[in-house]
């Protein structure tokens, strides 16, 4: 089908002012909910509101008229537009597919999207559930025809357009749950987590528990892949196969190599790469990437570095603005000191370090390939290939202090 485009009408507010298309609903707003159901028939989408309503991604912008439909007169002249009249969401992910496909088929003049009727009429149109129209499709002679009459309702339009001498046509699907408020968003958004998640199982992905997990409709998550309970994966992410996400994990705007597990965890606009083992409790901040086959174990923290492939940074550990190199070994209690309070530098590691327990990396630092840091050091100058690192104070032992000491004490006591 060619030629289609959306109209989305705005101009829906409740008693306290709230946009029904700003309704948030699985990460998003009832907005994007209807922007991302459109068919991918629809070659341009348009949003008609007015200064009260922010725009919608995705959708050019319209000015809402008096008499909301009455915008849809400075739509682009085309064969065919989609009319959504409020938002809503779908439980049958194909249906404003359905609607569009089945009105080109039979060549009506418009049809429109009903939910499962309880009977027919005198002419034989199936009767919906919901009586109010939400969503129509008309030809674009039609529809012109059709806002002249300065509906306000979408039901008027269409009543306009069949007055005008179109052939009436129904589309029926299960279920459409219009977000009007608090409530209707979150039955829409049960409706649009189960489409999801249901749909993935059905691809191949294993969900373990369908009613705890939320993952966002742009999300990429490869057949194979298994999400468990908890788990929240936000816009914009892809899981590759073989990948484990969860329990309680979070992923937003991340990128999750095949084969690797996140458990208990959270990563933020970043990278993983393959066979990597992420958590429990850590914790990768935007502008990271992270190569295969490392360990980012509990309690670390990752910001804007780069971890090359085979590295281990098995606990406790935090590096910020670095780079390091393969294969390092990281030790309990690093810390990458990369902020004066006024500045932030670099710090550069080559591959086959060895980072000693309670290492503090002084930025701005390099250390060549194979280095060597002792446990407790503080480097603050730069350590070359292959060079052991020593910074601490040399240990004295006092023979017999403590038991003086003690001794002292329990004189007081008496």
């Amino acid at each position: 089908m060619k030629n289609v485009i959306a109209a989305i009408v705005g101009g829906l507010f409740d008693e306290g002012g709230v946009s029904a298309f700003a309704r948030p609903v699985l990460f998003g707003t009832a907005g994007d909910v209807v922007v991302s159901a459109l068919p991918d028939a629809v070659e341009a989408c348009y949003f008609a509101h007015d200064d009260r309503e922010s725009g919608l991604a995705g959708a050019e912008s319209l000015k809402l008229c008096e008499g909301r439909f009455a915008a849809l007169a400075a739509l682009p002249a085309c064969a065919q537009v989609l009319v959504l009249a409020a938002p809503f969401a779908l439980a049958e992910e194909d249906a404003l597919n359905h609607l569009l496909e089945s009105h080109a088929a039979a060549g009506y003049g418009v049809s429109v999207l009903v939910a499962e009727q309880q009977g027919y009429d005198a002419e034989g149109q199936p009767i919906p559930a919901d009586k109010t129209c939400l969503a129509a499709v008309f030809t674009g002679e039609m529809l012109r025809a059709a806002v002249e009459a300065n509906a306000d309702t979408l039901d008027a339009l269409v009543a306009a357009a069949v007055a005008a001498g179109a052939q009436k046509g129904v589309a029926v699907t299960n279920e459409i749950v219009e977000i009007c408020d608090g409530a209707s968003a979150y039955v829409a958004q049960l409706a649009v987590r189960s489409r999801i998640n249901f749909g993935l199982i059905a691809q191949g992905v294993q969900i373990f528990d369908p009613d705890h997990t939320y993952i966002a409709p742009d999300a990429k998550i490869a057949p194979g892949a298994t999400i468990l309970p908890g788990c929240h994966i936000r816009p914009g992410c892809e899981v590759g196969a073989g990948a484990v996400i969860g329990p309680n994990s979070i992923l937003e705007k991340a990128v999750i190599g095949a084969g690797t597990t996140v458990n208990n965890s959270q990563v933020y606009e970043s990278t993983v790469g393959k066979n990597v083992t992420v958590g429990p409790f850590a914790y990768i901040r935007p502008q990271c990437v992270v190569g295969d086959g490392c360990r980012i174990g509990d309690f670390v923290e990752l910001k804007k570095s780069t971890i090359g492939n085979g590295t281990k940074v098995s606990h406790l550990t935090y590096i910020g603005d670095a780079t390091v190199g393969e294969r390092v070994n990281f030790g309990c209690g690093t810390v990458v000191v990369n902020y004066d309070g006024y500045h932030k530098y670099q710090t550069v590691i080559g591959d086959d370090c060895f980072i000693g327990c309670n290492t503090n990396l002084v930025s701005p630092v390099s250390l060549g390939d194979r280095a060597f840091t002792a446990a407790g050091t503080t480097v603050t100058k730069d350590v070359p290939d292959g060079a052991l690192a020593v910074a601490r104070a040399r240990q004295t032992t006092l023979d017999g202090w403590n038991d003086k000491r003690r001794a002292a004490h329990e004189q007081e006591k008496k």
